[in-house]
């Protein structure tokens, strides 16, 4: 970073006004600077005032492209991202980028397109793949995404969250087995993991494995116990193992941090009417 970009730093420069240079170069990485910083609107002006001194820059048009996405600004990242690929074709980054801005705006087949581009260029690419894994996913190309998400872990074997996305890929494909074996790798990376301890407990229900999911929910629950989902998921696993007091209190707590949760008060109504059923068997 030269000492002018660094004065403007510390002065607390804007990108409009805090750079007066002709050198498209210091503005890109101006631009480069504020966008670590956060400030997306800075980096976006200093983007365009380094392509206004030099059009051809793909490298800015990139940059810029990255920064218009960030602010949702969908369009504007895809024009840019073209642009930088009609001066550099042969830009695995910028294809990538590319495809999740087209994936955003709902055109799956053009984000494959620009993934499998991306991947032609560079196949030691995870990020590629786990992006393409996810497209055919919503393709409902199910083969073809875990082929993807396997190919991303034997690139880069401890990303917790590719692994997550393989396990639900796999639980959707009726692979009970192996999704439980990643979502049980994912918390071996990241114990903490709340989603990976849900998908787990969603998971060894559906296997029949009550006690086990009931320990995952409660993880849950520890994680977030601000979350109603997790008090529900929590109560209904107790309410099939018979354990009514536990799900109504469940279903109640539930209840108390989302009172508009239509399912917990038909499901607590149902326990207590239960509980009503077995208590008088017993008077």
């Amino acid at each position: 970073m030269n000492l002018l970009l660094v004065f403007c730093l510390v002065a607390g420069g804007s990108a409009s006004n805090g750079l007066q240079s002709n050198d498209p170069e210091a503005h890109f990485n101006l631009g480069n600077a504020l966008d670590d910083k956060g400030d997306l609107d800075g980096a976006i002006a200093e983007y365009r005032e380094a392509l206004r001194l030099k059009p051809d820059y793909p490298e800015a048009h990139y940059n810029l492209g990255n920064s218009l996405r960030y602010k949702g600004d969908l369009d504007g990242a895809i024009a840019e991202y073209r642009q930088a690929l009609r001066l550099q074709p042969d830009f695995p980054k910028a294809h990538n980028n590319l495809g999740q801005a087209l994936a955003l705006k709902g055109d799956l087949d053009g984000a494959i397109a620009e993934y499998r581009q991306a991947l032609r260029l560079k196949p030691d690419f995870p990020k590629a793949h786990n992006n393409l894994g996810l497209a055919l996913a919503l393709k409902e190309d199910l083969d073809g995404a875990i082929a993807e998400f396997r190919e991303a872990l034997r690139l880069e074997p401890n990303d917790p969250d590719a692994q997550l996305i393989l396990g639900t890929v796999l639980g959707e494909k009726g692979d009970l087995d192996g999704a439980i074996a990643e979502y049980r790798e994912v918390l071996r990376l990241k114990p903490d993991y709340f989603e990976a301890h849900n998908s787990l407990g969603n998971a060894l229900k559906h296997k029949g494995d009550l006690d086990g999911a009931i320990a995952e929910y409660r993880q849950v629950v520890r994680l977030k116990p601000d979350s109603p989902n997790a008090h529900y998921n929590l109560g209904i696993a107790l309410a099939d193992k018979g354990d009514l007091d536990g799900a109504i209190a469940e279903y109640r707590q539930a209840l108390r941090l989302k009172p508009n949760f239509p399912d917990a008060q038909n499901n607590l109504a149902h326990a207590l009417k239960l509980k009503g059923g077995v208590d008088g068997k017993h008077r």
